[in-house]
């Protein structure tokens, strides 16, 4: 126990220090709400001026596979953020926890056929398993980094995964709604027109 807790310790220290030596944004929120945080957080673009995005989705799989509740809600989040993302912007996708390892190389968020693959084969996607997905999802929006992007890690945390890692806790402008149903009932109101679309595509 003492040496886990030992090892995530030092992996924060390591990606904190990456994320500061390149100015990547980190944000963390638990699946449950991760429509209203692609809400409040990625808004339709219409000015080609503002700076594009490069988002490095750390995703904690909880065993060898989300559940299907989760993956109908990343489908959904995902689904909802390439309405909100252009061409110029990428996405990528890591996970940790019950395995670790690059799932989704950088992709533009348009790309839904390769996203939602993803999404419904995580661990098939992973061609290459590693020790520590934190670090790697660092170590990979380090070496991506974009001069002309806001770079960030979005740590998507899953609440019915037992793993110590989870108790990690980021700096987040997310904060969890104290009344769960009563927050996700008002985005769903607010975006209803929206997401009745995009349950159709």
């Amino acid at each position: 126990m003492k040496a886990l807790i030992t090892l995530i310790l030092v992996s924060l220290i390591v990606t904190k220090s990456i994320s500061q030596e390149k100015n990547i944004e980190t944000q963390s929120v638990s699946i449950e709400n991760l429509i209203p945080f692609v809400v409040d957080n990625y808004t339709i673009r219409q000015d080609a001026d503002l700076a594009t995005k490069n988002i490095t989705f750390l995703i904690q799989i909880p065993g060898a596979e989300l559940d299907a509740e989760s993956k109908i809600v990343l489908k959904q989040a995902f689904k909802l953020l390439s309405n909100r993302l252009t061409e110029d912007d990428n996405i990528s996708m890591v996970t940790y926890s019950g395995f670790s390892g690059i799932a989704l190389k950088q992709t533009s968020p348009k790309d839904l056929k390769k996203i939602l693959y993803t999404i419904n084969n995580f661990k098939s996607s992973v061609k290459e398993f590693h020790k520590d997905g934190i670090e790697l999802a660092y170590n990979y929006t380090n070496e991506n980094f974009d001069e002309d992007a806001i770079n960030s890690v979005v740590m998507v945390r899953n609440p019915n995964t037992s793993s110590g890692v989870n108790a990690y806790n980021s700096s987040s402008s997310v904060k969890p709604p104290k009344k769960k149903n009563n927050a996700v009932l008002i985005t769903a109101i607010s975006l209803l027109p929206e997401l009745i679309a995009i349950i159709k595509n």
